[in-house]
Order: structure tokens, then C-alpha cells, then sequence
């Protein structure tokens, strides 16, 4: 049985006959959905009610919870990394491969809204 994250990327890949950016990036968010989570893209969970981790986030989504999906065990990370990580993730399984972001994109993203830089200091007594 395929499930909507593999189904969609496949019926991509099967269309065009080859991987694109657009199949990874879809990829990437769902990668980044089980790091929010905490679960699988099959978790048993989603699966008893028909979903799996993109229909669970579509659900929420359309309940205006999308939040819930965050695993409590985040909760000590700034929300704006998380709002961040949530709407790149958010963008990333856009079920319409035009409206995913490009992978440069997702970096730019996270790399001024997620990543908190390490001071330069931290470079100078850590280098011999």
C-alpha cells in the first residue's frame, strides 16, 4: 500500500521518468514534519484514521492547528524557529509541485530564520 508522501513523489517520478528538485524538496518536508513531530510518515496513528503525516498536517491545517503538530518535547526551541521550520515544512509538501520552494530557497530560509550562528569566538579558542 503507498502512502500520500511516497504515492505523490512516485506519480512525479513516474510522469517525468526521473527524480526532480521538486520530488526532493517534497522529500526534505517530510523529512522535516518527522523531525517536528516526532513520528514516522507512517505512524500507526495517522494510519487507523486513513492519513498519513501530510494528511495529518493537511487536517490540521484546515482545523487552524497546524501547531499541533509540533512534539511537546520542542517546546524549550524558539517558536519563531519553529513557525519557521513549520511553514517552510508547510511549502515543502505543497501537493502541487510549482508551489514547493526551490532547495536554495529552503536554505535561505533556514539559515536566517532557524539557524542561530555559532559566535565567532567560539571559532577562535576552539581552532589550534
Amino acid at each position: 500500500m503507498y502512502h500520500e508522501p511516497v504515492f505523490t513523489t512516485l506519480a512525479e517520478y513516474m510522469q517525468s521518468g526521473r527524480a526532480t528538485e521538486k520530488t526532493d524538496v517534497y522529500s526534505f518536508g517530510v523529512l522535516v514534519l518527522e523531525v517536528l513531530s516526532g513520528k514516522r510518515p507512517t505512524d500507526a496513528s495517522f494510519i487507523e484514521k486513513g492519513l498519513n503525516i501530510v494528511g495529518w498536517l493537511n487536517f490540521l491545517i484546515t482545523e487552524n492547528r497546524p501547531r499541533e503538530i509540533v512534539d511537546p518535547n520542542c517546546e524549550g526551541l524558539q517558536v519563531e524557529s519553529l513557525d519557521a521550520l513549520l511553514s517552510i515544512a508547510i511549502q515543502c509538501v505543497s501537493s502541487s509541485p510549482e508551489d514547493r520552494p526551490t532547495m536554495h530557497r529552503v536554505v535561505q530560509v533556514l539559515e536566517s530564520e532557524v539557524m542561530t550562528p555559532c559566535p565567532s569566538d567560539f571559532y577562535d579558542s576552539n581552532s589550534d
